[in-house]
């Protein structure tokens, strides 16, 4: 669809911070030129032309102006050993590195202007959004909107194929959406064994330590020794994400049952960008606030609900981010229990929103992603590993945020590596490696020592090298018992352990306040270092098949299966009082 006739305007370039017009003189933006094109992932199939009336959402990333230099910042502030570990940046500080350059804000500006845009709204130094019709968006990017269905969960939203933009634009833009993401997540939890029994009746542990038949709060804090309450100084968060609300109700059953410390708080709702609870599955979503709830006490918690309508998975991750970012008063901890397959995401997508979650813990936020629980085989049951190449997950690949696996209770008191029996089939922990992030620094040694000492060639191919591994980290994650509807209800997965962790950091966060210490904030080059690892507890049994066959398998030290292990609250509390 690419177009060659010159973009000769004559347009107004505007104020980057009032978006209008200043001045006025020609300027040559070049030919169009492709700016990105995609096969459609062979889930999504057509589904008929979006109407031209359809207003969209049109989210810029702008080229930020010295994102390397960030990352150096960040390593250096969470490195254990650095004289300046914790010291975060504020959003002016992050924004200093940030911003696009003024040749690229003018660019961008003068594109926008020269199609009768000059109303647009600004989430970041490094972000623009417009509201535009899908007509108006087809002329701006030469490329035709048609409705994808997807065949596994019906959602329904406009993208194209392919896209361009002036030849000028494409040294100031990393991407534009929505175009080209074709994101439909699954949320990483999945229960089994529904009892038709309330809590007040159902034969369950409701109380005491770990039993292997059912995971609830007092087991998690007995067997992970956490020996300290909050008093209410740091913000919990978790996400929710498409379309899954949470119950107040549930949580108010399940605290009074399970957590009775916990019996007279509730979740706080915070919409972001119009996003409400207001739908009618409740599975992730209370989980997800029931684990926080019980085990943040007395830390405030906040659901964070996405907008759903006519938006994907990279649309709310993205507002997910900017959100965490631009908020004057973000959680210091959060938890998302929601992924992709890597392979189904497009190179600009993943490097730019990776670096949004890069910002996020410059600002000392501590972000958690679960790892999934197909083994090696994604987000979702029953996929196959094309060109015998194991699947990666996304966000939990992106080497900025902590990735959470999954353990099970065995044998009075043995921890591997999770085996989850679905109605679908056999789960297991999710973890390898990222085919497109490279090995951070901060894992190098540990992912080699793996690759060398564990595996052999016949893994090879499977695999990158090079690439990121995950997770990062485990918690137990089989048969946790909720509220759903009423209802007793197990449930497993790598999202009952993601929750879990981050409730447990808020509590450490809650603890350093105390003693006048920062929050954790980005915690991998801390669970890495010889500190972090003294206070996990290494997982050395269990593998993680998918597709179809075999995966990893779990080793001394990190493993692609659980990574560096669990947590002992007690010790990890003490390794960071000094920091």
């Amino acid at each position: 669809m690419a177009s060659f006739a010159l973009f000769n305007v004559l347009v107004g370039l505007a104020s980057f911070a009032s978006g209008t017009p200043t001045t006025k003189r020609a300027v040559n933006l070049g030919p169009m030129a492709l700016m990105e094109k995609i096969s459609i992932p062979s889930q999504w199939v057509e589904a008929g032309d979006a109407a031209s009336s359809t207003m969209l959402r049109m989210q810029i990333g702008i080229r930020q102006g010295n994102i390397k230099g960030l990352e150096e910042k960040l390593l250096h502030i969470s490195n254990p050993e650095s004289p300046e570990y914790g010291n975060w940046l504020t959003q002016e500080q992050i924004e200093k590195f940030t911003k696009p350059s003024s040749k690229s804000l003018d660019t961008v500006t003068a594109w926008l202007n020269s199609h009768d845009i000059h109303d647009f709204s600004h989430q970041s130094v490094d972000w623009i959004e417009v509201k535009v019709p899908v007509h108006k968006a087809e002329e701006m990017l030469n490329a035709k909107y048609l409705l994808y269905k997807d065949l596994r969960t019906g959602t329904v939203i406009p993208r194209v194929s392919e896209y361009s933009l002036p030849h000028a634009l494409h040294d100031h833009v990393d991407l534009i959406q929505p175009t080209t993401a074709f994101l439909s997540n699954l949320a990483q939890s999945i229960y089994q064994n529904a009892t038709s029994a309330t809590p007040e009746t159902a034969s369950l542990n409701r109380r005491g330590n770990c039993d292997g038949r059912n995971i609830t709060p007092d087991c998690i804090k007995s067997f992970y020794n956490v020996d300290y309450t909050g008093q209410g100084r740091a913000l919990l968060g978790v996400s929710s994400i498409a379309g899954y609300a949470a119950s107040h109700r549930d949580a108010s059953t399940f605290l009074r049952n399970y957590a009775p410390w916990a019996s007279n708080t509730d979740f706080a709702e915070v919409s972001i960008r119009g996003g409400s609870n207001n739908y009618n599955d409740f599975l992730e979503g209370n989980l997800d606030t029931q684990v926080a709830l019980a085990l943040g006490y007395p830390a405030q918690v906040n659901l964070y609900e996405m907008p759903y309508d006519n938006n994907d998975f990279g649309d709310q991750l993205l507002d997910l981010a900017n959100y965490l970012n631009n908020n004057n008063n973000p959680p210091t901890a959060i938890s998302t229990s929601y992924g992709i397959d890597e392979q189904e995401v497009n190179n600009n997508y993943l490097s730019r929103v990776c670096n949004e979650f890069m910002k996020a813990g410059s600002r000392g936020i501590s972000t958690f992603f679960s790892s999934a629980d197909f083994g090696v085989g994604g987000v979702r049951a029953g996929e196959s590993c094309s060109n015998n190449k194991y699947i990666a997950v996304f966000p939990a690949s992106c080497p900025y945020v902590t990735a959470v696996g999954g353990t099970g209770y065995r044998n009075g008191g043995d921890e591997v590596a999770a085996e989850y029996q679905f109605t679908s089939g056999p789960g297991y922990s999710g973890g390898g490696f990222s085919w497109y992030f490279k090995t951070p620094d901060y894992q190098r040694n540990d992912t080699n020592g793996y690759i060398s000492g564990v595996l052999d060639q016949s893994w090879d191919g499977w695999y990158n090298k090079q690439g990121r591994g995950y997770p990062d980290i485990s918690l137990l994650s089989e048969l946790y018992t909720i509220v759903l509807n009423g209802r007793a209800t197990p449930v497993s997965g790598t999202s009952a352990a993601a929750p879990a962790w981050a409730a447990l950091i808020s509590q450490i966060n809650d603890y350093r306040k105390s003693i006048n210490k920062p929050s954790l904030g980005f915690l991998n080059p801390l669970l890495y270092s010889k500190q972090g690892k003294s206070a996990l507890r290494d997982i050395t049994r269990g593998s993680n098949p998918g597709c179809n066959v075999a995966g990893f398998i779990a080793g001394s030290g990190w493993d692609a299966v659980t990574g560096l292990g669990s947590m002992d609250f007690g010790k990890f509390r003490q390794t960071v009082t000094n920091l």
